[in-house]
C-alpha cells in the first residue's frame, strides 16, 4: 500500500525534488506551499493534493489539517517539515516582522502542526521528520535568527522522540548549503557565496530520502557537513574564539 506522505516546502529547492521522488514512487502525496496552484507548472500540484497556506500565520496549521480532513485522510505514514525562511544579514539590521516570520515558520509552525496531526501519525505508526540545519550546532554570524530556530527546532525534536517512543518515530535531518534560490531569498548579496559549489537540491533530496528510509534518529548530509557539527559541537569554545577574531578582521 502507498505510503500517505505530507510535505511541507514543497514548491521550490529541495521539497520541491524531495516530491519528485516520492512521485515516482507512485506514494500518496500531499503537497503544502505558499503559491498558487496556478503558478506551479508540474502535473504534481493537484487540487486533490495541494494545500496552500502561509505558515508565517497563525491559522496555517489549521488550515492544513482542514485539508487534510476534507480528503479523508485519517492516517500519516510521514510527515515532513521542509518549509523554512530566514535571513542573511547583521541582526540589529533585521526588521522585527522579519524576526517573527523566521521563527512563526521554522519553529512555531512545526510544533503546531505535529500536535495536530499526532493522531494521524499514530493511527499509521509513523514518522516525523525535521529539515533542520548544520546552522543549529555552528555559530552562524548573519544567521544569528534562523540558526537560533534551527536549534531550537532539534531541541523539540530530541524531547518528543522520547515522549513518542514505540508510537511515532521522530527524524531529524540536517542538509548543508544547497544549490537553490533560497540564497537570494534570504537577502544574500550577489557574488557574495558562489551557489555552484554547492550540490544540487535533486542530489540533496536523494540523501535526505536515504535517511529517511534508513530511519537514523539524527542525519548530517555530507562529509564536511559532518565534521563541522563535530566541530560545533566538541570544539565550541576554540571556534567560536577563532570566528569572533576573523569577525574583528573583517
Amino acid at each position: 500500500m502507498a505510503a500517505t506522505i505530507l510535505l511541507t516546502g514543497a514548491t521550490d529547492g529541495i521539497g520541491l525534488a524531495l516530491a519528485r521522488i516520492w512521485a515516482g514512487r507512485a506514494e500518496r502525496l500531499v503537497l503544502h506551499g505558499r503559491r498558487p496552484i496556478e503558478e506551479m507548472g508540474e502535473a504534481l500540484f493537484t487540487p486533490e493534493g495541494y494545500c496552500r497556506a502561509d505558515l508565517a500565520r497563525a491559522e496555517a496549521p489549521a488550515e492544513v489539517a482542514r485539508f487534510l480532513e476534507e480528503r479523508g485522510v485519517d492516517r500519516l505514514d510521514l510527515l515532513v517539515h521542509n518549509a523554512g525562511t530566514g535571513y542573511f544579514g547583521d541582526t540589529a539590521e533585521q526588521a522585527g516582522r522579519s524576526i517573527r516570520e523566521t521563527v512563526r515558520v521554522n519553529l512555531e509552525a512545526p510544533i503546531e502542526l505535529t500536535h495536530r496531526l499526532l493522531p494521524l501519525l499514530r493511527a499509521a505508526g509513523g514518522r516525523v521528520v525535521f529539515v533542520s540545519s548544520i546552522a543549529a550546532t555552528m555559530p552562524c554570524a548573519e544567521y544569528a535568527v534562523y540558526a537560533a530556530t534551527k536549534a531550537a527546532l532539534e531541541g523539540f525534536a530530541r524531547s518528543l522522540r522520547i515522549e513518542l517512543a514505540g508510537e511515532v518515530d521522530v527524524q531529524v535531518v540536517r542538509p548543508g548549503a544547497t544549490r537553490t534560490g533560497m540564497h537570494a531569498k534570504t537577502g544574500v548579496p550577489p557574488g557574495r557565496i558562489d551557489v555552484e559549489r554547492f550540490p544540487p537540491a535533486q542530489k540533496v533530496a536523494g540523501e535526505i530520502v536515504r535517511a529517511i528510509d534508513s530511519n537514523r534518529s539524527r542525519t548530517t548530509i555530507g562529509l564536511g557537513n559532518k565534521l563541522l557539527v563535530a566541530a560545533g559541537r566538541n570544539l565550541a569554545v576554540p571556534l567560536d574564539g577563532a570566528l569572533r577574531r576573523k569577525e574583528r578582521r573583517a
